[in-house]
This record gives C-alpha cells, sequence and structure tokens, in this order.
C-alpha cells in the first residue's frame, strides 16, 4: 500500500470506489455551491486542505477507472438530495470524471462470485474484479469501506482509505 504519493506513482492505476467520490463531489457542492445540508455526509475531506491532498493523490496516477456500479451508487445518493440541486451535482459529477480521465467499466453479474456478492454486495465485488483485471498495472483501491479495505488486504491488493489519503504528508 503506497503511503506517499512518490510511492503511489509506481502504481499506474487508480480504481475509485463510491465514497471517495462522493466525497469529492460533495465537498465541492459545500464549498462552491453552499449546499450546507451535505457537510454532515462529509466524513474524510472536510476542508480545503483535505481536499487538495485527495486531489494531488489522485493526480499521480496515469489512469482511473471505476465501475458501473458505482455509477449507479451516485445516481442514489443524488436522487436522494434536494432537487433543485441535482444537475449540479451531475454537472459537478461529469467535469470531475472528465479531469480525471476516468474509465468506468462493466463488471457482469454473472462473472462475479455469488459468495463474495452475498457478503460485499455487486459494487464492491466489481472494484475487487477490477483490480484483478488489472493486476499487471498495479492498481490501487481508493475507498472510504472499511470491509472492503480488508477484503483487498486479505487478498494481497494495494488499497488505500481516504482517511490515509487525506492525512498524508506532502
Amino acid at each position: 500500500m503506497p503511503t506517499s504519493f512518490e510511492g503511489s506513482s509506481r502504481c499506474e492505476l487508480l480504481i475509485l470506489d463510491t465514497g471517495p467520490i462522493r466525497e469529492l463531489v460533495g465537498f465541492h457542492a459545500v464549498d462552491r455551491f453552499g449546499f450546507e445540508r451535505l457537510r454532515s455526509d462529509l466524513c474524510f475531506i472536510s476542508n480545503p486542505e483535505s481536499y487538495r491532498m485527495c486531489t494531488q493523490f489522485v493526480a499521480s496516477f496515469r489512469r482511473k477507472t471505476t465501475s458501473a456500479s458505482v455509477v449507479a451508487e451516485l445516481y442514489r445518493w443524488i436522487r436522494e438530495t434536494d432537487p433543485k440541486g441535482q444537475a449540479k451535482l451531475w454537472n459537478r459529477v461529469y467535469e470531475d470524471f472528465q479531469n480525471m480521465g476516468m474509465d468506468e467499466e462493466v463488471v457482469r453479474l454473472v462473472e462475479m462470485d455469488l459468495g463474495l456478492v452475498v457478503t460485499f454486495g455487486p459494487v464492491d465485488v466489481s472494484l475487487l474484479e477490477l483490480a484483478r483485471r488489472h493486476a499487471d498495472h498495479n492498481p490501487v483501491l481508493l475507498t472510504i469501506d472499511s470491509k472492503l479495505y480488508g477484503e483487498c488486504k486479505k487478498a494481497g491488493l494495494h488499497v488505500s482509505h481516504l482517511q490515509e489519503v487525506t492525512l498524508m504528508q506532502r
């Protein structure tokens, strides 16, 4: 697991879970759009410095990807916010994906291990599958999910928790 930006640069691919994307979009929505109701949802990116640390970490990877299942979770989150702000949130998601050069990949349910789906759910299993699929690119999975983090460690996959990233020293 990389513990610095220098260490992460050896890893070519960053796989993003829903939580880090929500935190990035949510912080921007609070900071720039004044969506104060979203402030209580922010756990790890709560100030400009933690936002900067996260964006630097993400930028240190040549490639970024996520699963289509993550986009579906973002839809559920945005749908539950104030209807008047949903277009702004989606616009921010689009901007972030474009700025990151984010790829989206489909992992078919029938290709997932049933036992893992029962334990972790299809979204997390899709991210585990992406990490395995791209093993030759030395991927790092970025998450806020402790259960997924533990499974990645157990499987020998590189994983970072968003809290680690936002607390990294320059």
